[in-house]
């Protein structure tokens, strides 16, 4: 009886497993992230395979010193970046981990296709200059990314165990403020693919406390 209830609890667990995975798909399936169905490099992606052009099970690449791993299969920029200033006069480092994942499309020079080694056809194909999310190697104009997120006696800003949708990233064991503070890439439920509704600021008001 005993193993019986164990493989039914087993059984229920990895139920909601997949119905959790199933329900993170369907939010990106009808994204801009969903690019087997962006028909700009007509390339068609076998089976619709809607984590491909980001993740692969086998063969993945390596972010620099393999400190962030997920699978990664698209092309890593390799541009060089000019970084935010604060008003405290720190500027940001070079991205790195997950915000250098997504300048790999929205640094405007790495190719959109260029993914799973598929060199050989893809066409080179870049976010256009006239969308927002074309970034451009020029960060000035964008909040700092690449920073650590201030201690708790600074002013101005809220503790980070206050955080209810943003969140710090670990870098080489600090603490950053990188794209993924604000932003997930698998669900764009509230616009932007952001954390925290933009209304009455809320998303700015996690990190800011004026």
């Amino acid at each position: 009886m005993r193993f019986a209830i164990r493989g039914y609890v087993a059984v229920f667990v990895a139920t909601l497993a997949a119905q959790a995975a199933a329900q993170d798909m369907s939010k990106i399936i009808n994204t801009p992230h969903n690019l087997a169905t962006l028909d700009v490099w007509g390339v068609v992606i076998p089976q619709n395979r809607v984590c491909l052009p980001c993740h692969t099970p086998h063969n993945a690449r390596s972010v620099e010193n393999g400190e962030f791993q997920v699978i990664w299969n698209h092309a890593i920029t390799d541009q060089t970046f000019e970084m935010y200033t604060t008003m405290a006069g720190n500027q940001g480092g070079q991205p790195e981990g997950s915000s250098k994942l997504c300048l790999s499309c929205h640094d405007g020079a790495t190719a959109i296709d260029d993914f799973g080694g598929n060199d050989e056809f893809f066409t080179n194909v870049v976010i256009d200059e006239d969308r927002p999310s074309n970034l451009g190697t020029d960060l000035r104009d964008d909040h700092p990314i690449g920073i650590e997120y201030p201690p708790p006696d600074l002013t101005g800003y809220n503790d980070k165990s206050s955080f209810t949708a943003v969140k710090v990233v670990s870098v080489n064991g600090l603490d950053r403020v990188e794209c993924a503070s604000c932003h997930t890439v698998h669900d764009n439920t509230l616009g932007m693919f952001l954390r925290q509704t933009m209304e009455e600021s809320a998303l700015c008001l996690e990190c800011h406390d004026k």
